[in-house]
């Protein structure tokens, strides 16, 4: 007789009330628990207690865990890494191991994509885009034809990394209707600051390496570069008045690419930002400034996504793994009711106070089709990683119906950290197949 694993995220899922719920199927706790402890000291300190709780349904199962190095980011390299060390320490055999790795690559995607979707704390700002830049550069290089480029070409070159004076093609950046009164006066300047959001940008990392550094592995601060990647990826480019007709700005050449969201226009007054004074820091006498004066194309090393409340991630995914590895599960038949709650309200994280879900749990949600529901409380139900391993195991979405006693093999419950109505729980339970 073969089982099935049925998951039940009526009230959200997250990684350690899932791991939770997978002692309560009968996973030993010394194993699952060891484990998750074993790869959260990688990072530092750290303490998982098991606690039984009573409940109106029977008991539930919830974890304690004390974090020392949680708050520290971590760059998706090393934690590729951390993550491999645990599955050879841990004997995880390669059904349940290439779960962990495509539950920690789903993250890692989720967080660039976090990174880079605009989303701010709206609890301290808001940004508006009034615009759009109008290029010859186009994202990957595509064909289009349509109402706003009614011309069909092909442009598969990637902007410069400063403004070329012999650039070929049109420039201009593009105001929504509602701003074009603000273009009054604009052509009295020969050139204006563009503020942009650069939407394509892959996340961060506070250290970087300049490409011309590469081979000395030098490293110098974000905030001492000129990458891309940085946690409010805005663009600054200074760029020549060539009229304007109509909510259009028509410009020299700019360093972005086409549909770029433009966040503000700011006149260039020559006997205010002295640009023909100051130093060029440490890039003096390089040859990469050469190459930012001629505005040549260039490449700058690629910059990881680094995940936050990394220490917790990794435990969970390796707790995850070790659990379904310890009961047999069938990973190619594991059924989910549908949807899955993903709670409301707002949430206080390491990206600042957003609305629920998370910008890395909406990204999953997205990316995997997952059905879900808002509510049913106004508190975070799907984390990042429980929206991660429930993608990472493809389950077959079920609608929720009643199970007969004799096809449930075990039951198991696993707590979330907070007390609510309905019951803060996951429940899984091992059926006949």
């Amino acid at each position: 007789m073969t089982s099935q694993l049925l998951i039940d995220p009526a009230m959200g899922m997250a990684g350690d009330m899932f791991s939770a719920a997978l002692i309560g199927l009968g996973a030993p706790a010394d194993a699952v628990l060891g484990a998750m402890t074993r790869v959260a000291q990688l990072l530092g300190d750290a303490d998982i207690a098991l606690e039984t709780v009573p409940t109106p349904e029977g008991e539930a199962n919830r974890l304690r865990i004390a974090l020392a190095a949680n708050e520290a980011g971590l760059h998706e390299s090393r934690a590729r890494t951390l993550l491999e060390q645990a599955i050879e320490t841990e004997k995880i055999s390669k059904p349940y191991a290439d779960f962990a790795r495509r539950a920690l690559g789903i993250l890692i995607e989720a967080e660039r994509e976090a990174h880079s979707s605009g989303r701010l704390d709206f609890g301290a700002m808001h940004v508006q885009p009034i615009g759009v830049a109008r290029t010859p550069y186009h994202h990957g290089g595509h064909d289009h034809d349509d109402a706003t480029h009614p011309t069909h070409h092909h442009h598969g070159d990637k902007p410069p990394y400063q403004p070329q004076e012999d650039a070929v093609g049109d420039f201009a950046v593009e105001l929504y209707p509602e701003f074009a009164a603000g273009l009054d006066q604009i052509e009295t300047f020969s050139h204006v600051f563009i503020l942009s959001w650069l939407h394509h940008s892959a996340g961060y990392a506070l250290q970087v390496t300049p490409p011309w550094q590469a081979r000395e592995k030098k490293q110098v601060g974000l905030f001492a570069s000129r990458s891309p990647n940085r946690p409010n990826p805005i663009g600054l480019t200074l760029t020549e008045v060539r009229g304007v007709e109509g909510n259009r700005l028509l410009t020299g050449p700019l360093d972005l690419f086409d549909g770029t969201p433009i966040l503000d226009i700011k006149p260039h007054i020559r006997s205010l930002d002295q640009t023909g004074l100051g130093d060029d820091g440490w890039l003096a006498d390089s040859d990469h400034l050469e190459l930012h004066k001629r505005g040549a194309p260039h490449s700058h090393a690629g910059e990881e996504a680094v995940l936050h409340e990394a220490q917790d991630i990794l435990l969970d995914v390796i707790g995850a793994a070790v659990g379904l590895q310890r009961l047999g599960v069938d990973l190619n038949d594991v059924r989910c009711y549908f949807p899955v709650a993903v709670g409301g309200g707002v949430i206080t994280f390491s990206h600042g106070r957003l609305p629920a879900p998370a910008p890395a749990t909406s990204a999953i949600l997205k990316r995997h089709r997952i059905p879900h529901v808002a509510g049913p409380v106004d508190v975070e139900l799907l984390t990042p990683t429980g929206a991660a391993l429930l993608a990472a195991l493809h389950p077959i979405w079920t609608c929720r119906q009643t199970l007969a006693q004799e096809d449930v093999l075990a039951r198991g419950m696993g707590l979330g950290a907070k007390n609510l109505r309905p019951l803060n729980a996951l429940r899984l339970a091992l059926v006949r197949n």
